[in-house]
Order: C-alpha cells, then sequence, then structure tokens
C-alpha cells in the first residue's frame, strides 16, 4: 500500500480540501504502507497523506483521551500526559503546531488551519456548547474511520447523549484540575458520565449506524486489509437527535433499570421543592405560583 492509495481512499469516501476532519483510526488493521520503515514513518505516512488531501485550509482532529487519569488518580499534565487511544493519536498530538483541547479526560487534538478554532479556549465540559465536539459540529465537520468499524462513523455519540440530556447519565464534578505550562489550573471540569448503577449496559451503536447508513449517510471506500468510512457530523448527530426522541436507548444494548423513587427517576417534586407536600394536591388552585417563580 502507498501513500497515493490512501489519498485515493480519503476522496472516495469524500474528504478534501478545507474540510475539518474528525478521524478515528487503527492504522495496525489496514498494513504496511511502502516506504515506512519504522513507527513514526509509518504514522507520518498517514497523516501526509490525510494533510496533502485537506490542504492548508483543512484541519484534522483526533481523540487524544486520557482515562487513565481517573482510572489511576494522577494528574493530568496537557503538554505531556499520553494518550492511551492509539499511535497516529499519540503522533498527532506531539507534532509540531498541534492543539490539545484542555479537559483532564477528554481532550481532542487539533492539527492544521482551525487547530485553534477548535480546541483553544474551550469551556470546562466536555461536551457543552464550548467543548472542542460542539465547535466540531459548528465547523461543519467529517467523521473519519479508518481500520475501524464502520459504527464509529457516528461521530461524537457521546456529544449526543449529553445534547440530548439522556437520563441514564450525569454530569460529573471531576477532582482533577490540569496542569498547563507547570501551573494547576484552578478551574473545575465536568464531563456527562453514565450513572454507576448503569455501567453494566454495554453500549451498541449499531441501530444507530444502521439506520444512517440506509440513509446514505456513510460512505466507504477500501483500503489495504480494511477499509476506510466516512460521515457529515452534523448530519450524523441531528439524524441521532431525532431518533433518540422515540428510542432513548438507541445507544444501549438494553433498557436502564430504573427504579421508581430513586434518581434520575424519583418522581413527584413538591417535596424537593418544598411548596406541598404529598397530600397537598387540593391546595393547588389557592397556591401563590406568581410568587414562586418570582
Amino acid at each position: 500500500m502507498t501513500a497515493d492509495d490512501i489519498r485515493a481512499a480519503l476522496a472516495a469516501v469524500g474528504i478534501g480540501r478545507g474540510q475539518v476532519v474528525f478521524a478515528y483510526t487503527d492504522l495496525r488493521t489496514v498494513g504496511m504502507v511502502e516506504g515506512a520503515g519504522d513507527r513514526d514513518a509509518f504514522c507520518d505516512a498517514y497523516l501526509g497523506a490525510i494533510m496533502d488531501v485537506l490542504g492548508p485550509s483543512g484541519t484534522l482532529v483526533v481523540p487524544t483521551y486520557t482515562t487513565q487519569v481517573a482510572r489511576f488518580d494522577i494528574d493530568f499534565v496537557l503538554e505531556e500526559t499520553p494518550t492511551p487511544m492509539g499511535l497516529f493519536p499519540e503522533h498527532v498530538r506531539t507534532r509540531p503546531g498541534a492543539v490539545r483541547s484542555v479537559h483532564p479526560l477528554l481532550s481532542l487534538t487539533a492539527y492544521g488551519a482551525n487547530a485553534a478554532r477548535i480546541c483553544s479556549d474551550n469551556g470546562t465540559s466536555a461536551y457543552g456548547p464550548e467543548s472542542p465536539f460542539a465547535r466540531l459540529l459548528e465547523a461543519g465537520a467529517r467523521t473519519l474511520v479508518i481500520g475501524l468499524d464502520r459504527y464509529y462513523a457516528i461521530g461524537g455519540v457521546h456529544h449526543l447523549e449529553a445534547a440530548c440530556q439522556l437520563p441514564y447519565c450525569y454530569n460529573k464534578l471531576l477532582k482533577w484540575q490540569p496542569i498547563v505550562g507547570g501551573q494547576r489550573l484552578t478551574r473545575r471540569y465536568f464531563a456527562t458520565v453514565r450513572y454507576p448503577e448503569f455501567m453494566g449496559i454495554p453500549y451498541d451503536f449499531h441501530r444507530f449506524a444502521d439506520a444512517l447508513d440506509a440513509a446514505g449517510g456513510i460512505l466507504r471506500a477500501p483500503l489495504g486489509r480494511s477499509e476506510v468510512f466516512a460521515a457529515d457530523y452534523r448530519h450524523a448527530f441531528e439524524t441521532g437527535m431525532r431518533r433518540l426522541r422515540d428510542d432513548p436507548w438507541l445507544l444501549l444494548a438494553e433498557p436502564p433499570p430504573f427504579v421508581y423513587g430513586r434518581v434520575p427517576f424519583d418522581g413527584p417534586t413538591a417535596t424537593h421543592d418544598q411548596v406541598a407536600g404529598p397530600g397537598d394536591a387540593d391546595r393547588l388552585s389557592s397556591m401563590n405560583w406568581l410568587g414562586y417563580y418570582l
């Protein structure tokens, strides 16, 4: 396989000049690149081919998550903490000019013309309105998948969960405050995660991917021993939002076992609001609701 083969496959799935591309990769499954004799040369061959196709006005974005920070309770150092997301994201992260977003668990790294726009001056929520994921949506990004399952083309599914405020998730306050330029930040960071009691339910993204694929939303091309897939990030996001209206468990293998009376299915709010008790329904018409809301 040659760099020309990579460029041809990217073009076949609609990757082109000036685009913002969010890439998920497992390059090992694709095979070796001609002339790439070591790890860096191997990754450089892909990075060079991608940037050739995107041109000087294009931008590549990769996930550089650091879930080991939470798993092992260690510091997140923006410039140093490696990502376990694979060879290629770590290679991109360490390139001169790459910009990594500041988040202790869920950073992205961007490389190219709009790197700073996507991955700097972000909010403290992993998926909030100032997050890199929100900026991918704003930028009209395309999701690119190399060497992984087709369902990765659906893009930022956890961004989708957060945007739809799905009831099996909550906003976790994180204890880890990033170290940037040798200084520990005082900001507090957040992430939308599943309630612990629902963590045993596997994700299953195939129904969502099937729906997107059936609508022509996923393009594919062969590359080496594997395939390349691509989809429009906004189209996938909006398709997911529409389907989640009717099936809020679309992304899960089975519905969560909610228990009535327990968060998040905790029933009537009168006792929480402190405006009425369980037996006070007959007082509703005489309550000063205007005063309550004002």
